[in-house]
């Protein structure tokens, strides 16, 4: 091509090459959609719940593959885990107002915190739109 003088009367064309495409499936891949499941969770007295019991318990009630929901289960219990640890308070509908009342340092990174739990009345949470708390400018 460095040997081929440009001249303005020669035109090059180009010719879109068009790509093949493979169909395998017509259906489109669904997402399944989180679900929640009410009733009261079975626990034994006494015993505490594990960190792992809990997490396929939580992927029970939403139908989501572990890979996908273990990261962020993990993430949201170190968030509420360093919001505690930092004192603050914790609103969650339909837990209910999760507040730190007192903490005391053992040593090492570990505390021992009180906590308070305010739960919601029945029918209050998500599906009434009210969280309990006011909003700017707002009396009550």
């Amino acid at each position: 091509m460095a040997d081929t003088p440009k001249t303005p009367q020669s035109t090059l064309t180009l010719k879109p090459n068009p790509a093949k495409a493979r169909v395998e499936d017509a259906t489109p891949h669904a997402v399944p959609t989180p679900r929640v499941v009410g009733g009261h969770a079975q626990v034994s007295d006494g015993e505490a719940m594990k960190k792992k019991e809990f997490i396929d318990r939580v992927l029970a009630r939403c139908g989501v593959k572990k890979r996908d929901a273990k990261p962020a289960i993990e993430a949201t219990m170190a968030e509420l885990a360093d919001l505690l640890a930092a004192g603050g308070d914790l609103n969650l509908p339909p837990m209910g107002k999760l507040k730190s009342v007192k903490s005391r340092d053992l040593g090492n990174g570990a505390k021992v915190m009180t906590l308070k739990l305010r739960t919601m009345k029945d029918g209050a949470g998500p599906d009434t739109g009210k969280t309990g708390v006011a909003e700017d400018g707002e009396d009550g």
